[in-house]
C-alpha cells in the first residue's frame, strides 16, 4: 500500500539523509530545493580547472553520520596530516600528533607551540576524550564556552594563541572561542580518533553521494517555497501541494513557517579566498595556523597537496585555500589578504594569482546551547511538521545528517 505524500524542503545533507530514511520505511517523498542544485552548504566549483568548495570544508572520518551514510572509499577521501604548521610574527614551526605519528615524537616534544605540560596535558585531554562516548562528550558542557573550559584545564596563553584559537577558531568561525565547550570536546575526539579528510570530487560529492541512494524520491530544483501550514506546501509561484504524510523542513525553519517567524536562526559567516601559487608550496599535508593578530588570515591549507584531483591533472604550482577571521567585503582587503599569504608562506611576491572569494553568510548556526541528539519527536512543531537540519542540534555536518535521520524517524512514529 503506497504510503501517504510527504515533502522535505531543502536539499542539503539533513534533507537528503531524511529522504533516504523515509524511502527505506516505504515513502516516495517529494524533495523541494530552492537552489539549481541541490547539496545546501556542500557545494563545490571548477573554476579555470580548479575544483572550489564553498568554504574550506574537510570531512571527519570518524562521524558516526558520515559512517552510518557515506562510503568512503567511494568518495576517494584524501587525509590531512594530524598537526599544524603555525606562523607566528616572529616564527613558523610545524608539529605532529605523536599519539597519531610516534615517529614525529621528538619533532613535537621540541615543538614551540607549546610548553611541554601544554603537550602532556594535550595528550591526557585526547586520551580521555577518546574513553568516553560521544554523548558524554556533550554532557555538563552544553552551554559553556570553549575557551573557559580550556584555561580551566590549566593550559597556557602559548598554546592557546598557537594552537586553540586558530584551529578552533577556524571550525567555530569565531576567534574568542564562544562556541559552548561540548562542540569543542566533540570536534576534539574527532579529530583524535579519526581523519580530516577531503574528497576527490569535492566536499559537493558528499551530497551527490546521498543523493545516489535515493530510488523513490523525486527531487526538484529551483523550486521555492513561501510557507508551510499543515498537510500544505505552497510554493513562490503560487502552487500548492498536498503532505498529508508529513513535511520536514531541512532549511531555516524561519523563513517558510509563520509559527516560527519570530525565531529566526542565528549564523556565523566566513570569508574563503582561493589562490593559485605558480611555485609549489610543500606544507606535507598540513594545515597552517595563523597566530598574528597583524594578519587577516586564520588558516590556508595547499589543497592539492592532499586531494591532486582538486587541480587539473599535470598543471603544477599549488591550490591555496585561506579562511580569514572574519568576513571581508572590500577588494583592499583581499589585496590585504593576498600580502599576508605571501609573507606567511614565504612565497615570491609574483607568483600568486586571485582566483575567487566566498563570502558564506550562513556557515554555520550559531547556538548555545547545543546538544547531541534528542528524542525523534524532539523536533515536531505539530502537524505532521518536523523540523531538520545542524541548527536543531549543533553546526557540523554530522549533526545535520543525524537530524535529518531523527525527523524522518518523527514522521514514520506519527
Amino acid at each position: 500500500m503506497q504510503k501517504p505524500q510527504t515533502i522535505i524542503i531543502g536539499a542539503g545533507a539533513a534533507g537528503l539523509v531524511a529522504a533516504l530514511e523515509l524511502e527505506r520505511a516505504g515513502h516516495a517523498p517529494l524533495l523541494l530545493e530552492a537552489d539549481d542544485r541541490i547539496g545546501g552548504r556542500l557545494k563545490t566549483d571548477e573554476v579555470e580547472g580548479f575544483l572550489l568548495d564553498r568554504g574550506f570544508q574537510v570531512l571527519l572520518t570518524e562521524y558516526p553520520e558520515v559512517k552510518r551514510y557515506l562510503d568512503a572509499s567511494a568518495l576517494g577521501l584524501k587525509n590531512f596530516r594530524p598537526g599544524g604548521h603555525v606562523h607566528t610574527r616572529q616564527m613558523h614551526f610545524r608539529f605532529a600528533d605523536p599519539l597519531r605519528e610516534p615517529a614525529q615524537i621528538i619533532r613535537s616534544t621540541l615543538s614551540p607551540v607549546g610548553t611541554l605540560k601544554d603537550k602532556l596535558k594535550l595528550a591526557r585531554l585526547g586520551l580521555n576524550l577518546r574513553a568516553k562516548s560521544n554523548e558524554d562528550c556533550f554532557k555538563g558542557y552544553t552551554d559553556k564556552p570553549t575557551m573557559d573550559y580550556i584555561w580551566s584545564l590549566g593550559f597556557s596563553e602559548q598554546i592557546v594563541e598557537r594552537f586553540f584559537r586558530p584551529f578552533f577558531g577556524g571550525i567555530f568561525l569565531e576567534q574568542e572561542l564562544q562556541t559552548p565547550a561540548a562542540m569543542f570536546r566533540y570536534i576534539f575526539k574527532m579529530f583524535g580518533s579519526g581523519a580530516a579528510a577531503l574528497p576527490v570530487g569535492g566536499i559537493e560529492s558528499v551530497a551527490k553521494q546521498l543523493a545516489g541512494q535515493l530510488k523513490q524520491t523525486d527531487i526538484r530544483c529551483n523550486t521555492r517555497v513561501a510557507e508551510v501550514t499543515a498537510g500544505k506546501v505552497r510554493l513562490e509561484d503560487g502552487t500548492e501541494l498536498a503532505a498529508p504524510g508529513g513535511i520536514i523542513i531541512a532549511c531555516p525553519p524561519d523563513k517558510v513557517f509563520p509559527r516560527l517567524a519570530g525565531e529566526p536562526v542565528q549564523w556565523k559567516s566566513t570569508s574563503n579566498l582561493y589562490f593559485y601559487s605558480n611555485r609549489r608550496l610543500k606544507e606535507n599535508r598540513l594545515i597552517n595556523l595563523v597566530s598574528d593578530p597583524t594578519s587577516l588570515i586564520n588558516t590556508f591549507a595547499v589543497l592539492d597537496e592532499v586531494a591532486p584531483t582538486y587541480k587539473l591533472k599535470g598543471q603544477g604550482g599549488s591550490l591555496i585555500s585561506v579562511t580569514l577571521r572574519e568576513a571581508v567585503t572590500r577588494q583592499s582587503q583581499i589585496g590585504q589578504a593576498e600580502q599576508d599569504l605571501l609573507r606567511h608562506s614565504r612565497l615570491p611576491n609574483d607568483s600568486l594569482t586571485f582566483l575567487k572569494h566566498y563570502e558564506v553568510k550562513q556557515a554555520l548556526p550559531n547556538l548555545n546551547p547545543v546538544t547531541f541528539s534528542y528524542a525523534a519527536t524532539h523536533s515536531h512543531v505539530g502537524d505532521r511538521i518536523f523540523l531538520a537540519g545542524d541548527h536543531q542540534l549543533n553546526g557540523s555536518l554530522d549533526a545535520a545528517m543525524r537530524s535529518g535521520r531523527l525527523a524522518a524517524e518523527g514522521v514514520c512514529s506519527l
